[in-house]
């Protein structure tokens, strides 16, 4: 009778770190790349309701899909983003989006009274000849360019790829080195433990 091996007995490779940040990365881009290049606002063939549009994305399928697929089918538990339209380009409500990637630096826009940002260059944007004033990769003007790099998703998701070193900015994972510093900050440094009790009268 063989007996069986401890989990310690057991020989798994080493992962160097460096080897998992850069796994990390690619994950990140190739689910948002797959996002952005989704189409949406079709009608959909499995409910052919009269102005039902395919205005969903499933992360987990990857595939776009309408209200009625996703909640009654393989959809209803899965992680969705629901996309909307601003001047005639796709966008995201930037509160939902900031859950699955990391949304600094990129200009937001009202639509309906949310926020939202674009999936990729809206066309009102225009490119610009001061650099300082437009988005760091495709030179569109930025509504405020002292608070934002990027017009669109894709631009920042470019911007990301062409890094080289990964502890530099921009970031797509939401556990990124700069907002785990942001939080250690707010935390309070003195934190006093226990239950306050009060001295004993004499």
């Amino acid at each position: 009778m063989s007996s069986s091996k401890s989990p310690s007995q057991h020989h798994f490779p080493m992962i160097v770190q460096g080897e998992v940040e850069l796994d990390q990365k690619e994950k990140a881009a190739e689910w948002v790349e797959a996002f952005l290049q989704r189409s949406f606002f079709d009608c959909c063939s499995d409910h052919p309701i009269r102005r039902n549009e395919k205005n969903r994305y499933c992360i987990n399928c990857d595939m776009s899909a309408c209200q009625y697929c996703i909640t009654s089918g393989i959809h209803r538990h899965h992680k969705i983003l629901k996309i909307y339209r601003h001047v005639y380009k796709d966008v995201v409500s930037l509160a939902a989006m900031d859950r699955y990637i990391d949304c600094a630096a990129i200009q937001p826009y009202k639509c309906n009274k949310r926020l939202v940002i674009a999936l990729n260059p809206l066309p009102h944007c225009g490119t610009m000849s001061n650099v300082d004033a437009s988005c760091y990769v495709c030179n569109r003007r930025l509504a405020e360019p002292h608070l934002y790099r990027y017009c669109s998703i894709s631009c920042k998701v470019i911007a990301f790829e062409r890094k080289s070193n990964e502890l530099s900015p921009p970031f797509l994972s939401i556990q990124s080195p700069t907002k785990d510093k942001e939080k250690q900050a707010e935390q309070p440094k003195n934190k006093r433990k226990g239950n306050p009790r009060r001295a004993p009268f004499f």
